[in-house]
């Protein structure tokens, strides 16, 4: 998807039942969160409640920015990513109506522009998925212009996950096992003609994030494939699809997803 334009890209993972989408930017500040300012590296974090100076959330969405850069060999962004916190979801779905009527209810979402990177969320029971899920987007999304929805959506996924599990992103692991069992096959083709939130279904967040966990977590061929592919997206206007390199470098790569999906399944057991 292009980057960097007059419209605004909107970015809502799995976790808010989301996608990405383009509308015209109607942005009221007067009603975001901003009493509150703390800067890290890449990171201003925006709220109206006093963080602590050491919180254990915002230490981690920090370090996730080396986790990001390291595992997808990406160079390191010093453009700003803007996190803005708000108290209560309800303060969230009141800027969203009003910056963004048409947008559908969401726990978080990330919003890029032609001049800005803006994450936003509220402070509910799942604020750390949300905000490492959206936190991740704007890693990517400073350093790679061009990247595909669903490779886009995949490694949000897998980066949401906790650090330490090697983004086992559990849930999708069981729905995908049962996909399979009624005959379900991958298709990262058909991945790659999605172009917009409406047309990606849980499912689809579910293959494109194993997809993205089988390229980064079983051999160093797969990941390196998945390296040069970004690296290419930097660099280039025109690139090859994702699928096309790794079916040269693995003939059988849906069946290597079915079995690797179903050796995730059996650990879980």
């Amino acid at each position: 998807m292009a980057c960097r334009r007059l419209l605004v890209l909107i970015v809502a993972g799995l976790s808010t039942a989301g996608g990405c989408a383009a509308w015209h930017v109607r942005r009221d500040a007067n009603k975001l969160p901003a009493a509150n300012t703390m800067k890290f590296d890449q990171l201003v974090v925006y709220s109206n409640t006093p963080l602590p100076a050491r919180h254990r959330l915002l230490d981690e969405l920090n370090a996730q920015r080396a986790t990001v850069n390291g595992k997808l060999g990406l160079p390191p962004s010093d453009e700003l990513i803007h996190v803005y916190l708000f108290n209560e979801a309800s303060d969230l779905r009141a800027y969203v109506r009003t910056n963004y009527p048409d947008f559908p209810d969401r726990r978080a979402m990330f919003i890029e522009s032609d001049t800005r990177l803006e994450v936003y969320a509220f402070w509910g029971d799942r604020v750390a998925e949300d905000l490492r899920h959206e936190v991740a987007h704007g890693y990517l999304h400073s350093v790679v212009p061009r990247i595909a929805l669903w490779l886009d959506e995949g490694l949000a996924e897998y980066f949401e996950v906790p650090r330490g599990n090697q983004g086992l992103n559990a849930p999708h692991v069981r729905q995908l096992a049962t996909e399979m069992a009624a005959g379900w096959q991958p298709d990262m083709v058909r991945l790659e003609r999605l172009q917009s939130a409406g047309s990606m279904d849980q499912r689809d967040y579910a293959e494109a994030w194993a997809w993205a966990h089988l390229l980064m977590e079983t051999t160093p061929e797969r990941l390196q494939l998945l390296r040069t592919y970004l690296a290419d997206l930097r660099t280039a206007d025109s690139h090859e699809p994702i699928s096309s390199r790794l079916a040269r470098l693995d003939p059988q790569m849906n069946q290597s997803l079915l079995h690797h999906v179903a050796g995730l399944a059996s650990s879980l057991r």
